[in-house]
């Protein structure tokens, strides 16, 4: 009995214990499982070899995780070796050597590797062989002049998968749709510190250009063939289909494109494109408030509809109010032979402009044709103006068919933020006595703007404005065609329009001449900020004697979610005092 109560004590007592150990692993697992805290040192290697074997060495990734345990850290080193003779392969070393070292010191593991790379292995051969009508082709050839690996460089992995890839797209965007590696081998001899590089590309036949089909039921199949610049049998390239994706998004008639080429049912080697199209819907509408230093208060309301028939025809409805210029206009534009990019536009429209140097109201009708070539965009403009008008103590009516033509060339790496570009306006205009119009006139203008960035860290930007009036009697000229300077996109400090001659009564009346230059530093601060130091030089002027306006000041940028938002502070420097004014403006650099 004695021997069985016994027992039973041992075995409540064993229980009690069980017990209470598991209790203090429930409840406080913070004190029964100790926390393994792990640092990891590599020595002899730096740059891109350091990181590659940082993400190989399992200690290194491992050591946050919470059921880390001493023995788990034990068999992780163990594995150090061989994960850093794996990282560094890549990069071409194959006979490292590795000294590691592991203690722990109060509560700390340290896990220490010095690795001497060793001699880099190189390419002694490179066997590139192209084969197939593709061996001819002048772009196969500057590859293979070209190609990444080269005798006698170090073998980087990542060149060799450069190498192969570029074989692959360079067929698929030439359109030899069936090339294939023959042979594709990259053999190392780490004891020699040697590789052979073994590539036959078979380039296969190139395919052509089938019939280009469109499934819509929105427009007229010979209005989306204007799209098209393809001709059935041209050679296939990848860079066609890219500019069809592309012409028509930029139609803005679609929401949803999806272009397949069907080589599936490709015939005689030719390849039909089929063209899905979802439209946009018909009718949108704008409804804006803002505020511009030039303009005060401003706000818009338009309509836009973007297919009023079956080929592309559209029309704008626009009603703009400020503090200074006002207008309600339409606009009616009919795609051309390149619906993208070229239209003819017929424009009605009523405007209004008080600044304080004079009152203009004008009824305007015209019409224009516009052309892309390249990154020239050329417009040939017909307008019909009647100008009731007041400027200084000139005032009058104005009857004049106005014949133009501009010129405009912008490149930007973003148009948003503009690290790189430049954008450039020429534009001729005039009017002619006896083509049923008051006056003889004709204004040319060049207006150049430049953008330079410096590293990531800053811009430079340049910008000007240069253009001249010939007339016989300026004081007839209507308010809205002669030349002031001042605002904010002209010479800062001043108002809009608040430069330019006088008349004997000081009033400002404008010029038959103008000319500003100005330049701007830009200092990035965070990702969206940055800040600018400008100094701006100009004037409208009848002589190139008469006197220039100076204006400096600073700002702040901000690239926010509907353009880039400038604020200036700007000193007068030409005025008593210097006195500050305030520019804002919000939209893009070019």
């Amino acid at each position: 009995m004695r021997e069985e109560k016994s027992s039973l004590s041992k075995t409540g007592a064993g229980s009690g214990l069980i017990l209470v150990l598991l209790l203090a692993l429930f409840c406080c697992p913070g004190r029964a499982l100790a926390s393994v805290s792990v640092k990891v040192t590599v020595e002899g290697i730096t740059g891109p070899l350091l990181e590659n074997v940082m993400k190989y060495l399992s200690l290194e990734q491992q050591k946050t995780d919470p059921a880390l345990t001493d023995g788990i850290v034990r068999r992780l080193h163990g594995r150090a070796e061989k994960e850093i003779q794996s990282a560094l392969q890549p990069f071409g070393y194959y006979n490292p050597s590795v000294s590691k070292d592991l203690k722990r010191e109060d509560a700390v593991w340290h896990a220490r590797y010095v690795i001497d790379p060793g001699v880099a292995v190189t390419v002694t051969e490179l066997d590139l062989l192209l084969t197939g009508p593709g061996e001819e082709d002048g772009e196969f050839k500057k590859l293979a002049g070209d190609f990444p690996v080269k005798v006698g460089d170090t073998l980087i992995h990542s060149r060799y998968e450069e190498g192969k890839k570029a074989l692959l797209d360079l067929a698929l965007n030439r359109g030899y749709l069936d090339a294939r590696f023959a042979l594709s081998r990259l053999e190392v001899y780490p004891e020699k510190n040697s590789a052979r590089v073994i590539l036959h590309f078979d380039t296969g036949a190139r395919y052509r250009f089938g019939e280009v089909s469109f499934e819509q039921d929105t427009f007229d199949p010979a209005f989306l063939q204007r799209f098209v610049r393809i001709e059935r049998g041209d050679p296939f390239t990848l860079s066609d289909i890219t500019a069809l994706q592309n012409s028509l998004r930029n139609s803005d008639y679609f929401s949803d494109i999806n272009i397949e080429y069907r080589r599936d049912l490709a015939k005689e080697r030719e390849v039909p494109v089929e063209v899905k199209l979802e439209p946009r819907k018909r009718n949108a509408y704008g409804l804006g408030i803002g505020f511009g230093t030039d303009t005060g208060i401003r706000g818009s309301l338009g309509w836009t509809n973007r297919r009023i028939n079956e080929w592309g025809h559209r029309s704008l409805v626009a009603l703009r109010v400020s503090e200074i210029k006002s207008s309600l206009s339409g606009r009616y534009t009919v795609p051309l032979s390149k619906p993208s990019t070229d239209s003819r536009v017929y424009t009605v429209g009523y405007f209004t402009e008080n600044p304080d140097t004079s009152d203009s109201e004008m009824f305007m009708a015209g019409l224009s044709f516009n052309h892309l070539y390249g990154r020239w965009r050329r417009t040939l403009f017909l307008n019909y103006e009647r100008e009731d008008f007041t400027v200084g103590s000139d005032s009058g009516q104005s009857d004049l068919i106005i014949p133009g033509a501009s010129w405009t060339y912008t490149k930007a790496d973003d148009t948003v933020y503009t690290t790189f570009g430049w954008r450039v306006l020429f534009e001729i205009k005039g009017a002619f006595e006896d083509f049923v119009s008051d006056l003889t006139f004709l204004q040319l203008l060049l207006h150049p703007k430049f953008i330079y960035g410096l590293g990531g860290f800053g811009r430079i930007i340049l910008r000007g404005e240069g253009g001249t009036i010939l007339i016989d009697n300026f004081s007839e000229l209507p308010a809205s065609h002669r030349f002031f300077a001042g605002g904010d996109q002209s010479v800062r400090g001043y108002k809009y329009k608040d430069l330019g001659p006088v008349d004997e009564n000081g009033d400002v009346i404008g010029g038959k001449h103008i000319l500003v230059g100005s330049i701007e530093y830009e200092q990035r601060l965070f990702e969206k900020w940055s800040a600018a130091i400008f100094y701006d030089v100009g004037n409208a002027i009848n002589s190139l004697s008469d006197p220039y306006k100076e204006g400096a000041g600073f700002g702040i940028r901000w690239i926010s979610p509907v353009g880039l938002f400038r604020l200036d502070l700007a000193f007068a420097l030409s005025r008593p005092g210097d006195p500050l004014r305030l520019h804002l403006t919000i939209g893009p650099d070019l």
